[in-house]
């Protein structure tokens, strides 16, 4: 049983004349994936989600976490996928807990405010993971932290830069949000690992209290839909 993975129209996007065509299909990775069920007559497949169990192991050592936080993750595999401004982002009313390798630390030149608990470096994969699960929303660029904030059912907002929703990586409506500037370039490769023709990347330009906004108003939004959902 094999998925379909897309692959000749997510290079097409790279190119913008195909884009306004493209734009008009709704590719989602976690759905490509899920389709395959339909081969064993689970037609409802849609409704399903990945999810990495957790147990009390991954939970050891993280007795110092704060109450009401949210996980930011300020790493990506490629410069170009990395947001610049979340130490910006960092000062709003939230407990603040950093999460990613020592590289993303060492690669973050950014001074957060003396509140943020930064945990670069200092955590496995899982016990990252167990960090992640007890946050009320996670933001992250297009890496490892939004996927992980995925698994847990924590809300996450992802940000875009070299890499574009298209791909179909985005959070499902019911797993949070996504920025993306859609600028002429925005994708400029499929994984983001190109390098940038400009000094400062245009799709990374992007006002801090824009993705804090887009952050409150995802958790509203997910709020209500609980709500309504009982």
């Amino acid at each position: 049983v094999r998925y379909k993975k897309n692959s000749l129209k997510r290079r097409l996007f790279l190119y913008k004349p195909f884009r306004k065509f493209l734009l008009k299909e709704n590719f989602n990775v976690t759905h490509a994936y899920l389709k395959t069920l339909e081969n064993f007559g689970i037609s409802d497949y849609k409704k399903y989600r990945p999810k990495v169990i957790l147990d009390k192991e991954d939970f050891k050592g993280l007795n110092n976490l704060p109450e009401n936080f949210i996980v930011i993750g300020t790493g990506a595999r490629y410069k170009n996928k990395i947001y610049p401004y979340f130490n910006k982002v960092a000062e709003n009313r939230f407990n603040i807990v950093l999460i990613g390798s020592k590289e993303d630390k060492e690669l973050d030149k950014n001074l957060y405010p003396k509140e943020v608990l930064d945990l670069r470096g200092n955590l496995s994969i899982r016990q990252s993971i167990a960090v992640i699960s007890k946050a009320i929303a996670s933001i992250s660029n297009d890496s490892a932290i939004a996927h992980m904030s995925r698994s847990v059912k924590t809300p996450v907002l992802m940000i875009y830069g070299a890499t574009h929703p298209f791909f179909g990586f985005a959070p499902l409506e019911d797993e949070g949000d996504y920025i993306v500037k859609n600028v002429d370039c925005q994708p400029c490769d499929l994984h983001g690992k190109r390098d940038c023709k400009y000094t400062f990347p245009k799709c990374l330009d992007i006002e801090a209290n824009i993705i804090t906004d887009k952050f409150f108003r995802m958790l509203d939004r997910l709020s209500k839909q609980r709500s309504i959902n009982g």
